[in-house]
Order: structure tokens, then C-alpha cells, then sequence
């Protein structure tokens, strides 16, 4: 992991009269440091990305909601100790976007139905750099990003050529306090993504099927579901599930996972776990709160934690105390013990009503 990491990030938007839609222009400085001078293993990197991007949306026919974009993205990174890799690359990506949404409504006396068709044609030119992948070895494909024209989580690697996004959400609301969604999607690709891990749902030209589902209550109750599943393999790639029931005095939790084994990502086997976790608020300043996680494939516990916490309008300290019990060929069973200050003066929200103050 490297020892230090920055990130720098400015955006100005622009409404052009003439155009109309809107400009966007960001720039994106990234670095990482690592103390030792070894080479490969002490690899320093650091990234400039720069982008101008001209969007414009219209409503047509019968509510049909068209969105486009045309974009230039231009990237130069620089490699320090590491003699496999060049030590300096830059590309360009010219891009461009057509997004289609066409909701559909149903509303009776206690219920309101929402049916929404999505898709999104798009196309990136250019190739990624001979570069390490050191930010994006870890994407997660869901219905938050399936419109994104690239789903990698950092600008080192791009996803390139045509693409096509296509996706469905039906959402149901009723008078009672529940709220439902439930969404299918997948993403088709002129040619193959190589970046892409086996785990990730995306690689070959044809990604799993995306299926998300969630249900939630005024009272608190919300239950998630989410899994990737690969029509020619019969199977799924990932899973994961959780039951929660939020109270301003305590919350409950239980969550299971399944990630099929991955060697990109470091699992070289699958990993199917059961989690419980909890928190209870003792007053209005201390809270409490304790994990613990059950491997099932090999029938015991892999970790259990306790914890308490204090938190006001300005700061919150976390102490805790967790037992590790599996172990690995590079992770021995172990106990930790930990202690985090974080300063919450700097934001303009509070993410609790009961501190009403505000922090000097």
C-alpha cells in the first residue's frame, strides 16, 4: 500500500447561451508515495487529468428524455522505481454519450408505480497506458454506474470503444411507508475490456446481468439485494445481501456475501460470509457498537469486534477492540486495538439533528 496519497480536484461548470446544455471543465492531480526504494515494490505514481465535456438533455415524444455528451480527456503519468513500466505516458480519449430514459407512472388512491426503460450508447477512443494498474484493481458493477461510460473507479484505466447500456427499474411506493425498487441491467461491448478482473462482471465483451433489488419502511426496516449473474456459466460472479433495522437509539444488521474466487483481486478461493453488527446509542454523546463475522466455508468465526464511540457537533473518537481468528498464508490470527480522532467542523451539514450547535 503506498505510505502517502493526495488528491487534488477543481471543476467549473458553464451554461453557454448560444450552445445552450452545459460545459464542464475539470482538472485532477493524483500522487502516491511509498518510503521504500526497492524496485517495483517502492513504485511512485503520479497523475494528471485534465477534460472538457459539452452536455445537453431534451424531453421528447411521448416523455421520452434524451441526454448527450462530447468530451476530450487527456491523461500524463509519471512513473517513478520501476524499470518494467516507461516513466512517463500520456493518451487522449475523445468520448461521446446518448442517454435514453423513458419513465413510466401508475398511480392509484394508496399506491404509485414507476416503470423505467433505460440505455446508454456511448464510445471512448484512444488505449489505456502501458501502466501498472495500481487504482483500479477493485471495480464494482452496479446500478449506480451502469449509464457510466467507464466504471472503473480511478481515470488510469478507461473503458474504450462503443458500448451499449441497457437496464430497467421498477419502483413501487404506497401509503403505508414502504417504498420498493428492483432493477435489471447489463452492458454489451464492441470488443473486450482486458482490465477487467474475472470477479468484476465486466470482462469479455458481454457483462453479467446486473439484478439489484432493495425494500425499505418509514419505521426503519431495509432490506438490500444485490448479484451479477452470467447467463452462458449459469452462475453468479457476486452476491450479497443485507437486512438492517435503523432507530435513533440502536440498529441492527446482518449481511451475507459471496465473491467467486478472483486471483486479480487477491482471493484465490471463493468466500462466502455471514456478518452481524449493531450499535446503541447510551446518551447523547456515547454510543456502542460490536461486529462479528462467520467464514462459512470453513464453519467458524473470522473476526468479532466491540467498540465505543464519542462524538459531538466538532469531533468524534473510536475506540475499539477486534479479534482476527482465520488465518492465511500471509495473516496470522491477531488482536488489534484502535484509536481515531476525526474533526467534523469542516462540513456544512450535520448527519445528526440532535447537535443542534454548529463548531468555532
Amino acid at each position: 500500500m503506498p505510505t502517502i496519497v493526495g488528491d487534488v480536484r477543481h471543476e467549473q461548470r458553464y451554461f453557454p447561451a448560444l450552445l445552450g446544455g452545459e460545459i464542464r471543465l475539470a482538472t485532477e492531480y493524483h500522487s502516491h508515495y511509498r518510503y521504500s526504494d526497492i524496485d517495483i515494490v517502492g513504485r511512485d505514481i503520479n497523475r494528471l487529468y485534465t477534460s472538457a465535456e459539452w452536455r445537453h438533455s431534451a424531453l421528447f415524444g411521448p416523455g421520452i428524455v434524451a441526454a448527450s455528451t462530447i468530451g476530450l480527456a487527456l491523461d500524463s503519468i509519471w512513473l517513478d522505481q520501476d524499470t518494467t513500466a516507461p516513466d512517463h505516458t500520456a493518451s487522449a480519449a475523445p468520448y461521446g454519450t446518448l442517454e435514453l430514459r423513458w419513465p413510466l407512472m401508475r398511480q392509484t388512491a394508496t399506491t404509485t408505480h414507476i416503470i423505467e426503460p433505460v440505455m446508454l450508447l456511448g464510445w471512448a477512443g484512444g488505449a489505456n497506458s502501458a501502466i501498472p494498474n495500481e487504482e483500479s484493481t477493485h471495480v464494482e458493477f452496479d446500478e449506480g454506474n451502469l449509464l457510466s461510460l467507464s466504471r472503473f473507479p480511478a481515470a488510469d484505466r478507461r473503458e474504450r470503444g462503443r458500448s451499449l447500456a441497457y437496464g430497467v427499474t421498477w419502483t413501487r411506493q404506497d401509503s403505508l411507508g414502504w417504498r420498493s425498487s428492483l432493477s435489471f441491467g447489463q452492458v454489451l461491448h464492441a470488443a473486450s475490456q482486458p482490465d477487467f478482473s474475472i470477479s468484476s462482471g465486466l470482462n469479455g465483451k458481454n457483462s453479467d446481468i446486473l439484478f439489484a433489488g432493495q425494500i425499505k419502511h418509514q419505521s426503519g426496516i431495509d432490506f438490500t439485494l444485490r448479484s451479477l449473474i452470467d447467463p452462458a456459466k449459469k452462475g453468479g460472479s457476486k452476491a450479497e445481501a443485507r437486512l438492517a433495522w435503523l432507530r435513533p437509539a440502536y440498529s441492527l444488521g446482518a449481511s451475507y456475501v459471496w465473491l467467486g474466487a478472483d486471483a486479480a483481486e487477491a482471493r484465490p478461493v471463493d468466500i462466502s460470509e455471514w456478518s452481524l453488527d449493531g450499535t446503541w446509542r447510551m446518551s447523547q454523546h456515547w454510543s456502542a457498537k460490536t461486529n462479528w463475522r462467520y467464514d462459512v466455508a470453513s464453519d467458524k468465526t473470522a473476526e468479532a469486534g466491540l467498540g465505543l464511540i464519542y462524538r459531538n457537533e466538532c469531533v468524534e473518537i473510536n475506540l475499539s477492540a477486534s479479534r482476527r481468528f482465520t488465518a492465511s498464508t500471509i495473516v496470522a490470527p491477531s488482536t488489534d486495538f484502535g484509536f481515531t480522532v476525526s474533526l467534523g467542523g469542516f462540513s456544512a451539514k450535520t448527519r445528526d439533528a440532535s447537535y443542534t450547535r454548529t463548531c468555532h
